[in-house]
Parts: C-alpha cells; sequence; structure tokens
C-alpha cells in the first residue's frame, strides 16, 4: 500500500465518520467550528510574533527572551492545540475534496514544518536566551530563528487561506 493510498483512505473515512457529517450536514456547526480555529490561529500567531519581535530586536527589549517565551508558552500550546482539533474536524468535514487540493496540502506541509521548528529549534534559542545580548539587541541566532519562524507561519496562514479560493 502506497503513502498515497493510505492518505486517501484516511480521508475517505474523516470524511465518512460521524463528525464528518456532522459538521458537514449542519447549518451552524462549520461556522462555529471554523470561528475557534481562525481564534486559536489568532492566539498562537499572536504569541509567535511576540516572541518573535524580542528575537529580533525591535519590541520588549527590556524583558528577557527566556522569561517572555515562558509566559506565552501556555497560551501557545493550548491555543495550538485548539487550532489542531478544530482544524481536524473543518478537514473532515470536506476531506476527500483536501486530497486533491494543492493549497491544504502546502499549508500541511507549512504546518509540520512551524510546529517542528518552533518546538525546538526556536524553542532552544528562546528560552535558553541565546536569542538576546544582555536585553538589548537579538544576536544572529535569535534574528535567524525569528525570520525562519515567521516566514513557515505565515506560510501557514497564507496557504490557508488559499484554500478557500480554490
Amino acid at each position: 500500500m502506497t503513502a498515497s493510498t493510505l492518505l486517501y483512505s484516511f480521508c475517505q473515512w474523516a470524511d465518512s465518520s460521524w463528525f464528518g457529517h456532522g459538521v458537514r450536514n449542519s447549518t451552524w456547526l462549520f461556522p462555529f467550528v471554523e470561528i475557534f480555529h481562525l481564534l486559536a490561529l489568532g492566539m498562537l500567531g499572536g504569541t509567535v510574533l511576540i516572541v518573535d519581535m524580542r528575537l529580533l530586536g525591535l519590541r520588549f527589549q527590556q524583558e528577557p527572551v527566556s522569561e517572555l517565551a515562558k509566559d506565552v508558552q501556555p497560551w501557545m500550546t493550548g491555543s495550538l492545540a485548539v487550532m489542531l482539533v478544530s482544524g481536524f474536524f473543518l478537514f473532515s468535514s470536506e476531506s476527500v475534496k483536501m486530497y486533491g487540493s494543492n493549497p491544504f496540502r502546502i499549508k500541511m506541509i507549512f504546518l509540520l514544518l512551524a510546529i517542528l521548528f518552533t518546538f525546538t529549534i526556536h524553542r532552544s534559542v528562546a528560552f535558553s536566551d541565546r536569542g538576546s545580548d544582555e536585553g538589548a539587541k537579538s544576536p544572529l541566532a535569535g534574528k535567524l530563528a525569528a525570520v525562519v519562524s515567521l516566514v513557515l507561519w505565515t506560510g501557514v496562514g497564507i496557504a490557508g487561506r488559499a484554500i478557500g479560493i480554490t
């Protein structure tokens, strides 16, 4: 069984599941779930932006990067969890359609890369204070981590928006 066949089988399962039917056949459930998805995306984007602005030395320069990252961590992980769960419910209502959607595939690639980067390299830089120089300017590692983070999360948002256009 190829990866493509396995992925298509998963899409068919999600599409025919009770939650796939429920979201797809309800007048209000899809927009209700989408509200939570977009609010979580906004919250996640805000927390990432706050830390990245600090790593770039643009804002919050009086606070150490590690303290700022620690303060927003619960909001970041909570909003990511809500975004992933609500995203799965939205996906399940049109999963067979999404299987053939290039913007959806691009969004999933960006999302996977963004999550991996955020919770490995970005986190390591932010929590170690390698992203700061005694609270003043961010060194190169911090700036690079911030730029990569912003590119990846922006890619998630743009590709997600492109799904609605196609």
